[in-house]
């Protein structure tokens, strides 16, 4: 059986690797990570990206009406007007709500929640947590009954 500082290794390790892997998925230079992009669902569950930007519009001589499709991965990657819609802050942040989320980390990073139960399992069950609780509630109700806490 491992212990607790292996687990906390192999946790960190794991952490760091799948938050560097997000930030580079969505700090990437992609049509989906691009501020301009909108994202239309048509027919079904098919999803098409266009372009918002109005410079870009003029420079390729559309007209408003007429929808520029930026859909494909080389598309952002040579497009001068580019404009990532993701912070790194955001990406860890994001990251970080998934992690404190269990169904959510359970979704995407299984592992990750194992690992996370298995160090929170090494903390004690809940009925002797519960137990550490409820003494020191009492320990402080007791206090302040006798006047304990001046």
């Amino acid at each position: 059986m491992r212990d607790v500082h292996e687990i906390r290794a192999r946790f960190n390790d794991l952490y760091a690797r799948r938050l560097s892997q997000r930030k580079e998925r969505f700090l990437s230079r992609d049509h989906k990570n691009c501020d301009h992009n909108v994202r239309i669902q048509i027919r079904g569950n098919g999803r098409c990206g266009f372009c918002r930007n109005g410079e870009l519009r003029k420079k390729l001589g559309l007209k408003d009406e007429q929808p520029f499709v930026c859909d494909k991965e080389g598309t952002a990657k040579k497009c001068p007007f580019f404009e990532c819609r993701n912070t790194p802050e955001s990406v860890e942040n994001d990251f970080e709500s998934v992690i404190s989320s269990p169904s959510r980390c359970g979704n995407e990073y299984p592992k990750l929640a194992v690992l996370l139960w298995c160090l929170q399992e090494e903390k004690g069950d809940r009925l002797s947590r519960l137990k550490e609780r409820t003494v020191a509630l009492c320990q402080s109700l007791w206090s302040l009954t006798t006047f304990r806490w001046w």
